[in-house]
């Protein structure tokens, strides 16, 4: 046995040698543009921690196999699925009536369930592929209504209807027991089917929605199976209306605890026997004289008409409060989720800042809250309507833009939120950095504010989860937008159909950036390895960016900023831009360079200069956090508690300070880029290269500077963290304000 045990050991570590060789030979094989150097595999320390249920074992292993399958053989998976949930709800059933086990009832169910199975199917993917509206709330509202007004009453009837026909009963007694079943399964459907889905629609994928539904079903045919039941002995025991009558009050109870006046609306819905076998009960009100007769006691009238006296004035009371709460509820809400509540800007910063105060964690938090809402409908959104040539518009990269703001990089790190920031009214939103293989970043905390001086200091190390992970969430968001459209993966790519919609933002009138920047580990002295680096995040992004952002100016890298030299630099943006134009779509995306503040003096800003024109890049992007800790605090104003010694914390600051320095460096690279074209008798026919702004921008007065300086977008950051979810908005009102004074 000791024998036997040891070369089975043996023999499985052989295994496991080959498969690690067959694996290290696959990857060495891989093209030079696609293999990374150094160490960018990724490690148990560098890779992100599964949400909590992708790390359930052997639940989670059974969760994905029932995926694939549903993939595969939706048809097949479907009939298994209905087949399990059926014999279960039968056996609950059977259980709950407390009658000896009947295998041909189980056998019923089981034919019902496999009839049913493949519609149930169907009529679920049509509902998922239509009623899909911009308002998300207005979608999933109607899908439950619909599905409630449409299909919960037909497949009611048609269960109890093939639970009397397969039981041998006549016509006539199938359409008494749908009659009778039916109205009380309806009713008590409402208060559990709409929930179920409404959370399956919002949260749960396609494959998982009949897993889903199909747990929560078990309870349900329970319920339908055991009130089918009832049906059965209480049409052989007395008339159906008794039983019915029961049943109802039963389940309404607890309304008629809290609302007397509901039982007198509940009774009309019993419906009335065909016959009478037994004497009715008699009624509390009544007496029951020696003969059979029943005769109202006296007082019975008086008593009507003041419960009837009593009903009206509790009914206007109460229709008085729902009203009032409505006309609350519906104010609040409008006021909540616009950009233009105060609260987005005087309470919701500050209550963050206290109760977090690490200021990374108020980010998540943040962030977050913003997917969260925006899923469920209930996300802030700017209710200002823009038009394509409103006074704000903008024309970039051949696009009419609706507004010249934009969001700066590092508020959606991992491309988690774009939708929710558009809703705030940006014209241009960044995502990213993005590194080709997750990276955690630099140790925490890595996060620090100034709130003296509206500063941050980050550094984070560009943290990011990985160029692959990043194109699975856009390229699920682009499909979900194709899908909602009626048009292909391809056709919404290739703008078919979408009336000119950019396939990155997939809003009109908007672009989304993704940046890219390279791992930490890879060496920045190899030109080669960094390169690969960045074509790697271009092949896998690409083809869901309008701009492709090359970052060369993180502080947190070291030796990323030692790319802006003109050699490097003009090697690495050459081999970026012709990366995106390989891009499988009509339209490639363009390519920018952000640049970083520190890198001033003229001979530095030459170079740039020279390596996008070389390069072919499309424009720059001025701008970044700054490693300076001079002229950071202006004259006047005292930094309090530990905040001098936060101000000296190692990474990249970011505020208003910077303001200035933005405006002059905008200035002198929109100076440079159109002397060097005139310098060097440039093609002509080469269109003017962009340049977009970021650093200090909190107002609309700094914002038409900036663009009158020479900038064709202004973007901010530190301006949201402290100014709010509103600081998109109020921005552009104030840029209105200030045109509309000038122009007077």
């Amino acid at each position: 046995m000791a024998a036997e045990s040891l070369l089975r050991t043996l023999l499985r570590r052989k295994v496991e040698f080959l498969r690690y060789a067959r694996q290290r030979r696959q990857y060495s094989t891989k093209p030079p543009s696609q293999t990374p150097t150094g160490e960018q595999i990724p490690t148990p320390g560098n890779v992100p921690t599964l949400p909590f249920w992708q790390r359930l074992g052997p639940l989670t292993r059974a969760a994905f196999a029932y995926a694939r399958a549903q993939r595969r053989r939706p048809y097949t998976t479907q009939v298994c699925t209905s087949l399990v949930i059926y014999f279960f709800s039968d056996i609950s059933a059977q259980r709950m009536g407390g009658r000896d086990y009947d295998p041909t009832r189980t056998v019923r169910s089981l034919v019902i369930g496999s009839i049913s199975s493949i519609p149930s199917f169907k009529w679920t993917l049509w509902l998922s592929n239509n009623f899909n509206y911009p308002s998300r709330i207005l979608s999933l509202g109607t899908k439950v209504v619909v599905n409630q007004i449409c299909f919960t009453p037909i497949f009611n009837s048609y269960f109890f209807g093939m639970q009397a026909a397969l039981a041998g009963e006549s016509l006539e007694n199938i359409v008494e027991r749908i009659r009778v079943t039916v109205p009380v399964s309806f009713v008590n459907s409402c208060k559990l089917w709409p929930a179920v889905t409404a959370f399956s629609f919002t949260f749960i994928p396609m494959e998982y929605r009949s897993l889903f539904a199909g747990v929560v079903a078990v309870g349900w045919q329970t319920y339908l199976s055991f009130l089918n039941r009832k049906a059965e002995d209480g049409r052989a025991i007395e008339p159906a209306q008794e039983w019915v009558e029961s049943a109802l009050f039963t389940m309404a109870a607890p309304y008629l605890r809290t609302r007397p006046a509901l039982s007198a609306a509940l009774r009309p819905l019993a419906p009335k026997p065909r016959f009478q076998s037994f004497p009715r009960r008699p009624n509390s009100t009544t007496t029951t004289p020696s003969t059979n007769t029943e005769i109202a006691t006296p007082t019975e009238p008086t008593k009507a008409a003041a419960a009837n006296a009593s009903i009206v004035p509790r009914r206007l009371k109460f229709s008085a409060y729902a009203s009032a709460l409505a006309v609350v509820l519906g104010v609040g809400y409008y006021y909540a989720t616009d950009t233009r509540a105060s609260v987005h800007q005087y309470l919701v910063p500050p209550l963050l800042r206290t109760i977090y105060p690490d200021a990374e964690e108020a980010h998540h938090v943040g962030t977050a809250a913003l997917k969260g809402l925006y899923e469920v409908g209930l996300h802030i959104r700017e209710r200002v309507p823009e038009y394509p040539n409103g006074p704000l518009s903008v024309e970039v990269f051949g696009k009419q833009l609706l507004n010249p703001i934009g969001i700066s990089a590092g508020l959606d790190k991992d491309a988690e939120i774009p939708d929710p920031l558009f809703a705030l009214g940006a014209g241009v939103v960044e995502v990213g950095g993005c590194t080709p293989f997750p990276q955690e970043g630099n140790p925490k905390p890595r996060v620090f504010r100034i709130p003296t001086v509206d500063g941050l200091i980050n550094r984070y190390g560009l943290n990011s989860r990985g160029a692959d992970a990043m194109a699975t969430r856009l390229r699920e968001r682009l499909r979900k937008f194709a899908r909602s459209l009626g048009l292909s993966e391809n056709q919404v790519l290739n703008e078919e159909g979408t009336d000119g919609i950019p396939p990155g933002s997939l809003h009109p009138g908007r672009l989304l950036c993704v940046q890219i920047a390279k791992n930490k580990k890879t060496d920045e002295k190899d030109v080669n390895a960094v390169i690969r680096d960045y074509v790697y995040c271009v092949d896998k992004l690409a083809p869901y960016a309008d701009v492709l952002v090359v970052n060369v100016s993180s502080p947190n890298t070291p030796g990323l900023r030692d790319l802006q030299a003109t050699e490097p630099l003009t090697k690495l943006l050459s081999a970026v831009v012709d990366a995106a134009q390989q891009t499988k779509r009509k339209t490639k995306p363009r390519v920018m360079v952000k640049v970083s503040p520190d890198e001033d003096d003229d001979t530095q800003m030459e170079g740039v200069v020279e390596a996008v024109w070389n390069s072919g890049v499309d424009g720059v992007i001025v701008g970044n956090t700054t490693k300076r800790r001079t002229g950071i605090v202006p004259k006047g104003v005292k930094l309090i508690g530990d905040e001098p010694e936060t101000l000296h914390e190692e990474g990249g600051f970011s505020g208003p300070a910077l303001f200035e320095r933005t405006v002059s460096l905008v200035g002198r690279y929109r100076k440079m880029l159109d002397g060097y074209a005139l310098k060097n008798e440039a093609d002509k026919s080469a269109a003017q290269k962009v340049l977009f702004a970021t650093g200090g921008i909190t107002t609309g007065e700094q914002a038409l500077k900036v663009l009158n300086a020479g900038a064709s977008v202004a973007m901010v950051y530190t301006g949201m963290v402290y100014g709010g979810s509103g600081t998109i908005t109020r921005i552009k009102t104030e840029m209105k304000e200030k045109l509309a004074v000038k122009s007077a």
